[in-house]
């Protein structure tokens, strides 16, 4: 201590006490030791923790997570069942239990009689099956739900396949039920049910093969002892929570296993989209070369051809470089004001010469002019984005371009009558390599996403009623 500070952790959660005043930090001595501690509520959970596990608890300090993740509340003695604990009286015990119908009526009195919580983990599969399917279990939680004084709080851990789908299915649809799925890992040989955290019993699974549950368990061990369910409690909410992180570490897997094939595909479709332009340019410049004796008029469309290419060839380059500065965030602005009024119409004018096709063009502003100050260069990049896919999708018909201004924002509209965008990518269509062609990088929605949000502005997409679809977007006009 120098200078009416201490340099200390708290005890508990690790959270550093360095240049805390002495009079902000808590000390308390805990079994004949003096700790220091952030708050009050460190101060509880680590008499709760220091009762129940003792010399094993410095296994559990030090993790910030223990005050804010409500598992540690659950898989730890409140202060009320660490009293309840100490003076347990010769009345509470341990029942081994050798009947199983007795054991499968005191499972259905234990669910009747619940007041707050039910937590139920299955050994197997077909334990579950034969608890909902073939003893229909819905019929005691439909009991349960008719009495309205009750909240009760269930859980079900269970291992799962196709099997159980349904049961479990209709579980979530009818009542409120949480169920978790184990994985195979951490398979049990026993069905345990606690009730209340007063009351446990666990059922050995001796036969899983039948389809009575009166054969199917051996030996069952029913406790009103509270340190014995407590223990069960503790088991059930470590499995609880590392279901749970499977779950996501599942999750993760199948988000990498699908970005890897993802990428695989793109970079197949850019390899062949940046074949495609360089394939003319090659074989035209050779025709040029090797022939002498063209016309000037020959040699002009030669090159016409080869300057297309070359452009379509240089904009796939252009993609995929933005595309790292974004990933990188080094996506810059160059801020300037313009009439983005006269920018569309000249982007319009300039598709209007280009395309080939039947396709009419239709522009729709409240105002003549509307100044805004934003980068022209990559607003414009973002319009002939979502135009030329327009122009790419419809072998004819119409394009309208509306532009507003309210409340300083800037708002853009741009539709088609065309096929609309398909369902299966409708909700990602500004991700990367995501694309509703059979041609195309996938790229290009997504530069058009970060640029606008680049601006603080928004965009987004949505098929017509009738056909077609719509892409807005918003920006702060300054």
């Amino acid at each position: 201590m120098s200078n009416n500070k201490i340099e200390f952790k708290c005890s508990l959660c690790g959270k550093s006490l360095v240049n805390r005043d002495s009079n902000e930090i808590i000390q308390e001595k805990i079994s004949g030791s003096k700790y220091f501690f952030d708050s009050n509520q460190c101060v509880m959970m680590f008499k709760r923790l220091d009762h129940f596990y003792g010399k094993n608890i410095s296994s559990f300090t030090g993790n910030q997570d223990i005050i804010s993740d409500p598992f540690w509340n659950k898989i730890t003695p409140s202060e009320d069942e660490i009293q309840e604990i100490n003076i347990e009286s010769k009345e509470r015990s341990i029942k081994v239990i050798k009947n199983p119908e007795e054991a499968l009526q005191v499972a259905k009195n234990m669910v009747r009689s619940a007041n707050k919580e039910i937590l139920l983990l299955f050994s197997s599969v077909n334990a579950f099956y034969r608890t909902f399917a073939i003893a229909n279990g819905f019929l005691i939680l439909d009991q349960l739900n008719e009495d309205t004084s009750k909240k009760v709080n269930i859980r079900i851990l269970t291992p799962f396949d196709e099997k159980i789908q349904n049961l479990t299915d209709m579980l979530k649809k009818n009542y409120e039920v949480d169920i978790k799925y184990l994985p195979e890992p951490l398979y049990l040989k026993i069905t345990i049910l606690i009730m209340d955290r007063n009351l446990s019993l666990a059922l050995e699974l001796e036969d899983d093969s039948v389809q009575d549950s009166v054969n199917a368990i051996g030996l069952s061990t029913y406790s009103n002892s509270k340190s014995t369910v407590l223990y069960y409690v503790s088991i059930f909410e470590n499995l609880w929570k590392q279901a749970d992180i499977y779950k996501k570490a599942d999750d993760l897997y199948q988000q990498l296993k699908q970005t890897s094939q993802t990428q695989r595909q793109f970079i197949n479709e850019a390899a062949h989209e940046i074949r495609n332009p360089i394939q003319p340019i090659l074989g035209l410049a050779e025709v040029m070369l090797s022939n002498k004796n063209l016309d000037p008029s020959q040699t002009e469309d030669l090159l016409r051809i080869i300057v297309s290419n070359a452009k379509k060839l240089q904009f796939l380059t252009d993609n995929l470089l933005d595309v790292t500065r974004i990933d990188s965030h080094l996506l810059t602005l160059n801020l300037e004001e313009f009439d983005i009024v006269e920018t569309v119409k000249h982007i319009i004018e300039d598709l209007k010469d280009q395309t080939r096709k039947p396709i009419e063009f239709l522009l729709h502003s409240e105002e003549d002019s509307i100044l805004i100050k934003a980068d022209k260069l990559r607003i414009s990049q973002v319009l002939l984005n979502i135009l030329n896919n327009a122009i790419n999708i419809l072998q004819e018909g119409e394009i309208s371009v509306s532009i507003a201004k309210k409340n300083d924002i800037l708002s853009i509209k741009i539709s088609d009558n065309g096929p609309g965008i398909p369902i299966n990518i409708k909700d990602k269509i500004f991700s990367k390599f995501v694309t509703g062609s059979k041609s195309g990088t996938g790229l290009g929605l997504y530069i058009c996403k970060n640029i606008v949000e680049k601006h603080g502005g928004r965009i987004w997409a949505e098929n017509n009623a009738e056909k077609g679809a719509t892409f807005n977007l918003t920006i702060p006009i300054d």
